[in-house]
């Protein structure tokens, strides 16, 4: 027998005979794969499906030459030898001479001896895979089983129209000279995500090479998430995933309040971030497949784990109910920070402050450029120092081009799953036909009512979900809660942000805290919370939209200039700033009141090496002209209804002095009669 139980003992320990088998043949009469010059198959296979041997000759550290050894799977000629090649990578001499007379080489378009000069390994910690062999598609998955012509058909499929879909191979062209052939084997994530998964194995010798500025002793790992499917995240994404910083966006909604209106949004901003670092392998992946030669050239391995890493932690910085801590609680807690001006502090400053924390916390072998890049890509910052060719990658987690990110992709797609509420927008067309062009990432100008319809669906969200009345009533309650309670702990919320050892303790569980505290100091707080329970909110009152003409220049409505307009009531001295709230709503298309497709840019065909941009008015006359709106909200903190009354009719007055005319949605005494029976 081969020398497999000696240096393989956990794949091929077992003790049963193996029956070498002769090569197949794919055709009858057809000449086997040059791949079997070196693999042997043998059966009964494994216990773990293995039915391949590597005879491949090593010289170990001993000196001592013996066969590889390495088992391996196949699934037969309809499959191909993909995987089986990817293998034999890690025998230079052995894979040249396979690939320089085997089919392959025509299949792929790859010059086995310009592999390595010309474009480097994009090695992901898993070893014997590459880049180059990592399907881009919409489930993150490993090497696939190809078939022998490097083609396969698929009937329909999301995206498929129904028609047959011509599978390119995943190599892709290597020479710029080349990019414009073949068009039609532009792989899709639709196409991709249907094929069968083949996860690579990951040689522990490969992992441990400081040379790529990272090393791990982790094996990768595979988790099936509702939207995504199956996700594989390398081992050193897997040692960042295992950590306390990582680990504490357990206990953080990612819907903040929405979920006590939405109980299907439970999701935390773990998941989030597991789906974002997926999405961003996969942009990376289909992004470096289809650029040109010298992007290629540009990128390396490092590049690749700062993406995936960005994409996990990039909310690491996010406090107790996510915006509703910085948005809300901070401005009523720190000195300095005033409406309108930069603030002092925000969550993706903090963010990149805590991943910087969690690689020495945890003694993770990162070298100081990828813990740069990675800062640098989750606060969207030091872009000028970017290589050229590279800059796109600024776009990817955090995009402050355009805004169109794997970021705004994943929460979209997780928030609607949740909450059930319907989008338009197709994620998977928008990374499927996108390229690079002058370092941007572009897409084909047959998309640009989906990146319409992106900006629409986050508009949409934003009007439904995000800012829904119940839960922002639910917001405001427990931001006085979080106020009461950061007063009774002398500012130790509030001062959490300066420190990262401090702020990692912060986390939706505060509440809880608050809630069975028997400080007498609390007792406010602890009513609030017992409410919110009960579900004794704070009363919306009504709404107007602002007029399009007043928007520009809009100022901020506070309580007193609504209390200034109460007018004769039954309260007790009247009705004071302190007894109502007033939200100033504003949702846009990402980039205020500009039309940020404006700052997209697209391509016509994948072989362009121009990029420009698409007028609205060439699109269609049923785009919206207006890309911002403003909305302003009143809440009685009390339920009475003389105060709900009082509050109505002060604002009411409020809008005639301001417009002449009552712009609310809903006329005060329909809601007077029905401000008591709402929930």
């Amino acid at each position: 027998t081969m020398a497999d139980e000696a240096m393989n003992p956990v794949e091929g320990g077992e003790a049963t005979a193996r029956e070498y088998l002769d090569p197949p043949d794919y055709k009858k009469g057809a000449k086997p794969s040059n791949v079997w010059k070196y693999l042997k198959r043998f059966a009964p296979a494994s216990k773990e499906g293995k039915n391949v041997e590597c005879i491949c000759e090593v010289t170990g550290e001993d000196g001592v030459t013996r066969p590889c050894g390495r088992l391996l799977t196949w699934q037969g000629s309809k499959m191909g030898t993909t995987n089986l090649l990817s293998h034999l990578k890690m025998h230079k001499k052995e894979y040249v001479e396979c690939m320089s007379e085997s089919s392959h080489s025509k299949m792929s378009n790859v010059n086995a001896m310009s592999l390595e000069d010309k474009n480097p390994v994009l090695d992901d910690g898993l070893g014997a895979t590459d880049d180059d062999d990592m399907p881009h598609d919409g489930m993150n998955t490993p090497p696939v089983n190809g078939t022998h012509d490097g083609t396969r058909t698929h009937r329909g499929g999301r995206g498929g129209g129904g028609h047959d879909i011509k599978r390119a191979s995943w190599r892709q062209r290597r020479d710029a000279d080349e990019l414009d052939e073949d068009i039609d084997e532009f792989v899709t994530m639709s196409q991709l995500q249907h094929q069968q998964p083949m996860f690579p194995a990951e040689a522990a010798d490969d992992v441990q090479n400081p040379s790529r500025g990272w090393t791990t002793r982790r094996q990768g790992k595979v988790i099936n998430d509702p939207v995504h499917g199956h996700m594989y995240f390398p081992g050193v994404i897997v040692d960042a995933i295992d950590t306390p910083q990582v680990q504490r966006l357990r206990e953080l909604k990612q819907l903040g309040t929405s979920y006590y209106v939405f109980p299907g949004a439970s999701h935390n901003r773990f998941e989030h971030s597991l789906g974002t670092a997926h999405f961003a392998t996969n942009m990376f992946d289909a992004l470096r497949t289809r650029a040109s030669s010298d992007i290629r050239g540009a990128l390396t391995g490092a590049d690749r784990v700062a993406v995936q890493l960005a994409g996990l932690c990039h909310d690491l910085g996010h406090g107790p109910f996510s915006h509703v801590f910085d948005n809300e609680f901070l401005p009523r807690r720190v000195a300095g920070w005033h409406a309108g001006d930069e603030p002092p502090w925000n969550h993706e400053a903090m963010g990149a402050d805590m991943f910087r924390w969690m690689v020495d916390d945890n003694g993770m072998d990162l070298d100081k450029g990828v813990i740069d890049r990675v800062c640098d890509l989750i606060t969207s910052s030091n872009v000028e120092s970017a290589t050229p060719g590279t800059k796109f990658l600024w776009d990817i987690v955090a995009n402050k081009r355009n805004s169109i990110d794997v970021d705004k992709f994943e929460y979209l797609l997780r928030d609607q799953h949740s909450t059930g509420v319907k989008g338009n927008v197709d994620v998977g067309r928008l990374m499927s036909f996108m390229k690079v062009i002058d370092d941007q990432i572009c897409f084909k100008a047959s998309e640009v009512y989906n990146v319409y319809d992106l900006f629409h669906t986050r508009a949409n969200m934003h009007q439904k979900v995000y800012t829904h009345k119940k839960a922002k009533a639910i917001e405001y309650m427990i931001v006085d809660a979080l106020v009461e309670a950061d007063v009774a702990w002398d500012s130790e919320i509030s001062k959490s942000i300066w420190d990262v050892n401090e702020f990692i303790r912060l986390d939706d569980t505060i509440l809880k805290r608050i809630e069975w505290s028997k400080e007498s100091k609390l007792q406010k707080g602890r009513d609030l919370v017992r409410k919110i329970r009960r579900r004794e909110l704070y009363q919306y009152v009504n709404d107007f939209a602002v007029p399009e003409e007043d928007i520009i220049g809009f100022k901020p409505v506070k309580e007193v200039d609504i209390t200034s307009c109460q007018g004769d009531n039954n309260i007790p001295g009247g009705l004071r700033p302190d007894d109502i709230i007033v939200q100033n709503v504003k949702i846009d298309y990402s980039m205020k009141s500009k039309n940020p497709v404006d700052s997209v840019k697209f391509f016509q065909d994948y072989g362009d090496t121009r990029s420009f941009h698409i007028d609205k008015s060439k699109v269609s006359l049923l785009l919206p002209n207006s890309f911002i709106e403003r909305k302003v909200r009143v809440f009685s903190k009390s339920k009475d209804p003389m105060y709900v009354e009082a509050a109505a009719k002060a604002f009411g007055n409020y809008q005639r002095r301001m417009y002449k005319q009552e712009l609310q949605l809903t006329p005060m005494r329909k809601r007077a009669r029905s401000s008591q029976d709402e929930r």
